[in-house]
């Protein structure tokens, strides 16, 4: 994707520069929804359910909302629940209402801490990318490719899900598979997130969320 280094670098275009095997899986169905034994889920009807809250950040009425200025980004891991075992995790994220610049949405896994995590997100325009945060520094794994499974008109709304069984993880994107990755989870648990990513760089914008949820 378009992503950034830090503020004064604003992109990273290096592809698989984290030493990561990286398999491409062909489309094949998937199911819409996490399945398993429920181990979390927030619907968002209050702020109660471990996100770190500030600013940039707005829950209420069901929705979980990024409010982001230009060329911003941001990253929440939950900071009440850690994970230990092999998982599924769904989110909705929707698109504004209205007709916005570039935006992202992502999951967060095998997250440490603000520093150190993976993300695997969907563009507006279509694409989808899987990127890691090493020591705060980003490297890209999977950039900007196209796949009609995202949805992108003004208010619609994409399924985000990600397998993470043992040091395996697949992508699905509205109940279509797009990827196979192999890495190395972090030892003794990690955290899962969602992120939100503006590259409007003249307007704010928002990048809105209807429910997370994780089962094993």
């Amino acid at each position: 994707m378009l992503r950034r280094v830090n503020r004064s670098s604003r992109f990273c275009f290096a592809l698989a520069a984290c030493l990561l095997g990286v398999t491409l899986a062909g489309t094949a169905a998937a199911k819409a929804e996490c399945d398993g034994e429920q181990i979390f889920s927030d619907d968002f009807s209050d702020d109660a359910g471990g996100w770190a809250l500030n600013s940039a950040v707005k829950i209420a009425d069901g929705i979980f909302t990024f409010d982001l200025q230009p060329d911003e980004m941001q990253a929440n891991l939950n900071v009440s629940h850690e994970i230990d075992q092999d998982v599924e995790i769904c989110a909705d994220a929707v698109w504004p209402e209205d007709e916005p610049g570039i935006l992202g949405a992502g999951i967060l896994f095998w997250g440490k801490d603000s520093k150190n995590y993976f993300q695997f997100g969907v563009l507006n325009t279509g694409k989808y990318w899987i990127a890691r945060k090493e020591d705060d520094r980003w490297q890209v794994i999977v950039q900007n490719v196209t796949s009609d499974a995202i949805k992108t008109e003004p208010g619609e709304e994409n399924t985000l899900r990600i397998e993470a069984n043992g040091d395996q993880v697949l992508f699905y994107v509205n109940d279509e598979k797009l990827r196979e990755l192999r890495g190395q989870q972090p030892e003794g648990g990690w955290r899962f997130g969602l992120s939100g990513d503006n590259f409007d760089r003249q307007s704010a914008e928002a990048i809105m969320f209807s429910s997370v949820t994780v089962t094993n």
